[in-house]
């Protein structure tokens, strides 16, 4: 083999290796596992805000606080599944001192699992099924297939759109519509949606699930009303992004 030869053979082998190799990496499906991160050390921490419509006074009693949720470490399951340990610390708001003053006190602990096909949070010793995977719109998936609270049909709004979250904008961003009865009931709103970002995680967080019961009698044009503006019980909670990093 002459060196002419030899070279051009280099050249063609070089050239399909090169190419093969972007084929590789193009072909890598993408199903989304980073809108779930799994580091130890890894927080988030939220701004809550919440309403609690008290039936019993009429009146609305508001709480304002920041949540920290950590990674703190990993175990592993009475079924063998590797484990997220998630522990929450709360600090109350305090119009006379900034947050960053007050100390952060451990709220609870809760935990969850990655799975090929799930990502599973238990809350209060609930179990979610957050996101399925791989992720693409329109996907449908009933989250709460490991508990008793009854056939909720999950579902992908949007996935990879921007979306700013106080003053800070993520580039990816998903939304997980859970329950959205809104238009449903004259008498009963819940709306349950989360965001989650790209590498962050849950960004968002918004809970509706309220009531308004007209008594006996109907006062006139009672159902004309916006159903926000004559709620008597219920919830409103809301989990802002503030911050996140590794501890």
């Amino acid at each position: 083999m002459n060196k002419a030869i030899k070279i051009a053979f280099g050249l063609s082998l070089a050239f399909v290796l090169l190419y093969s190799c972007k084929k590789d990496e193009a072909s890598v499906p993408d199903f989304g596992y980073n809108f779930s991160p799994e580091q130890v050390g890894k927080y988030i921490v939220y701004d809550v805000d919440s309403f609690y419509y008290n039936d019993f006074t009429d009146q609305v009693d508001s709480f304002k606080f920041q949540i920290k949720e950590k990674i703190e470490s990993f175990y592993y399951d009475n079924e063998n599944r590797k484990t997220m340990r998630i522990e929450r610390y709360v600090r109350s708001f305090n119009d006379t001192v900034p947050y960053a003053s007050l100390p952060w006190i451990l709220k609870d602990v809760w935990s969850a699992n990655k799975t090929t096909t799930t990502f599973e949070k238990v809350e209060e010793n609930v179990r979610f099924i957050k996101l399925a995977f791989p992720v693409k719109e329109e996907q449908v998936w009933n989250g709460n297939t490991q508990n008793t609270i009854g056939d909720w049909q999950y579902k992908y709004e949007f996935i990879d759109r921007p979306r700013t979250v106080a003053g800070i904008t993520f580039d990816s961003v998903l939304q997980v519509t859970q329950l959205d009865d809104k238009l449903s009931n004259l008498i009963k709103h819940q709306y349950y949606i989360e965001w989650y970002a790209r590498n962050v995680g849950m960004i968002y967080k918004k809970v509706i699930d309220v009531e308004s019961q007209p008594g006996n009698p109907i006062p006139p044009n009672f159902f004309q009303i916006p159903i926000m503006q004559r709620v008597t019980s219920g919830i409103q909670y809301i989990m802002t992004y503030n911050t996140s990093g590794i501890e």
